[in-house]
Order: structure tokens, then sequence, then C-alpha cells
């Protein structure tokens, strides 16, 4: 490796932006493998988990949660709804709002995705002893803790599902 392609890395390595950035393309890459036997993606499990837990949610409570433009988010809905995963509802509180839900097939391949993504985050993070995951785990719930609140505020919604 040259010299300064050398400085390149160690700034990247320690840089920590670019290594969240980074282990999450490979948890990503890691989900997709897992999840292959499901036809699904890491980014459709996603959608499928928040709507597992969540229960039915405005695909634009989808896409500011996940962070997907309304597009991406659209396009994704549709093709989880051709798979018979989700299905469109109109929503009793509001008629000019649509909800999006599991379908009962949509249940029951995500509740077969829980394991198999379980799997790939044990897969990510097999190079770590158990302390260091509870650390990792620790100070990635401080961080994420001290934003939630200042998310759910700049939704300004009262429903805001955050």
């Amino acid at each position: 490796m040259t010299q300064p392609n050398r400085e390149a890395h160690e700034l990247l390595f320690t840089n920590i932006g670019f290594l969240l950035g980074k282990t999450n393309q490979i948890k990503d890459r890691l989900l997709d493998q897992f999840l292959v036997e499901e036809e699904i993606t890491s980014s459709q499990v996603k959608v499928l988990f928040k709507l597992y837990y969540l229960k039915n949610q405005r695909s634009s409570d989808l896409s500011k949660s996940l962070n997907v433009d309304s597009g991406a988010i659209t396009r994704m809905l549709d093709r989880l709804e051709k798979k018979h995963l989700i299905q469109r509802i109109a929503d009793p509180d509001d008629r000019r709002s649509v909800l999006i839900e599991l379908t009962d097939n949509g249940y029951i391949v995500t509740a077969r995705a829980i394991p198999l993504a379980q799997t790939a985050i044990d897969n990510l993070t097999e190079c770590l002893t158990s302390e260091e995951k509870q650390n990792l785990l620790h100070c990635l719930s401080k961080i994420v803790g001290s934003f939630l609140p200042e998310e759910c505020h700049l939704s300004n919604q009262k429903d805001a599902k955050c």
C-alpha cells in the first residue's frame, strides 16, 4: 500500500461515521444472505419488522422512520404487496390516508425472518467478546436514546410512533 493510501485507510478506520456506515453496509449484506430463503431483502425486512412490531403504519411514517424517500418506499410496498406480504387498507380515522398492514402470510414470513436476522447479527458480531458486545450495545443505545426524543419532537405529529 502506498503512503497516501495508508494514511487514507488509517483516517477512515478512525472515523466513527465511516465505521458506522460500513458496519451498516456489512449488516445489510449479511441480512440479504440470510433472508434469501424467504425471498426478501434487508430493506424489505425492515419494513416488515416495523409492521410486525408496531402494527399498521402510513407509508409516510415508514418512510420517515426508515429514512427512505417516499418514492422508494412506495416501490418497496408495491413489491411487498405483489408478494402478498402486506396490504393497504383505508385509515378509519382519516379517509384521505391509507394504512399498511401485514397479511397473514406477511406475519408468517416475518416471524420466520426474525431468527434469520438474529443469526445475521450474531454473525456480524462474532468477532467481539461478550463484554465488547455489551459495551457496543450500551454505547449505541445511549446515542440513539439521546436523539430519539428529538426525532419525535421534530416529526411534529401528535400520533408519531417513534
